[in-house]
């Protein structure tokens, strides 16, 4: 279950980060590359001027503006994360990492920033950027890492676009290296707290697809002992190799109600949403037909997509839903 928060340590935290005075912190940047097999990212450190620091602490405070501004007209809501949601531009996700081992393997090369490597640009490293994070380091207390995606389009040697520069009344081609950083942030980490502002892009920083891919076996045994599946390895070929299907599996498999749920269950909502979902055999040995021809029908139905409005009486098919 996902409680709303509007108070709480989680809340707190997220108002000091938003009300953090910026211009009192020493900043540093990290550009952060993933090759190909590497479980965790290559950090290098931007050696930057104090003009550089200034605009990335114009820009950060651009970022978080909004966010700012729900929190001051008592609209922003924090929410523990949940991989099948989808938030409302006012919502937050909260995750916590002493929870979420992966991640803090990933990031842990941040805690000694003084001992990483100085960021030269070189075509190695540059072909493997995923994202870079802008470290904020207050006088007290610890410091605050703000993650953004990154792509080779924004370094413009690599650009497919022309970049011209005016020298000496002519405008030549500009070849030195050229990196552009946008006003956004997609995610906040302090301590244990990493507040998540654009959820796909939280995905991609952090390989959520990777890790899903490598874990997919894992849960579809989950799904294979607890839920009654006939041609079962058929709808284990359809979903493997198949990202969105492999992470709504990976929902069902988390869900609590997973380890309770029945076949006179399963029946009941197939029969009051009218689902094309037939089932095979009788008794202890009745399965859930799997139909090639949908192969989305027994994953909408496991995770629960399926609710009646209060208000109108009518059935629905949702994608996003929190608990109350």
């Amino acid at each position: 279950m996902t409680t709303a928060k509007k108070t709480g340590p989680g809340m707190n935290s997220l108002t000091e980060i938003l009300q953090l005075d910026l211009a009192n912190c020493e900043v540093q940047i990290c550009m952060a590359g993933v090759r190909e097999g590497d479980d965790a990212p290559d950090f290098q450190r931007v050696t930057i001027t104090e003009a550089v620091s200034g605009e990335f602490r114009k820009l950060s405070k651009e970022a978080l503006a909004r966010r700012r501004k729900d929190l001051e007209s008592d609209d922003l809501v924090l929410h523990s994360y949940d991989p099948g949601a989808k938030p409302d531009s006012h919502e937050v996700e909260l995750l916590d990492l002493s929870e979420h081992q992966s991640i803090r393997d990933q990031i842990s090369g941040l805690s000694d920033l003084a001992g990483l490597e100085t960021f030269l640009a070189e075509d190695d490293f540059l072909s493997s950027l995923r994202f870079y994070v802008i470290v904020f380091r207050p006088k007290i207390g610890a410091p605050v890492f703000c993650f953004r995606t990154y792509s080779q389009k924004r370094e413009l040697k690599r650009s497919p676009l022309l970049a011209i520069v005016l020298r000496q009344g002519h405008y030549d081609k500009f070849t030195d290296p050229l990196f552009l950083f946008d006003r956004h942030i997609d995610c906040i980490s302090r301590g244990n707290d990493l507040f998540i502002f654009k959820k796909d892009k939280f995905q991609k920083i952090f390989q959520f697809y990777e890790l899903l891919l490598k874990t997919a076996k894992d849960t579809l045994k989950i799904i294979k002992a607890r839920i009654p599946i006939d041609n079962f390895d058929d709808f284990e070929q359809a979903c493997e190799g198949h990202l969105q299907k492999v992470a709504k599996l990976k929902n069902i498999a988390s869900k609590p109600y997973l380890q309770k749920v029945t076949m006179k269950d399963i029946k009941k909502v197939i029969k009051k949403y009218d689902l094309n979902i037939s089932t095979v055999g009788k008794g202890k040995s009745e399965k859930i037909h799997f139909d090639d021809s949908d192969r989305w029908a027994i994953l909408r139905l496991l995770d629960d997509d399926y609710l009646e409005s209060v208000l109108t009486g009518n059935s629905y098919e949702t994608n996003s839903k929190r608990p109350l």
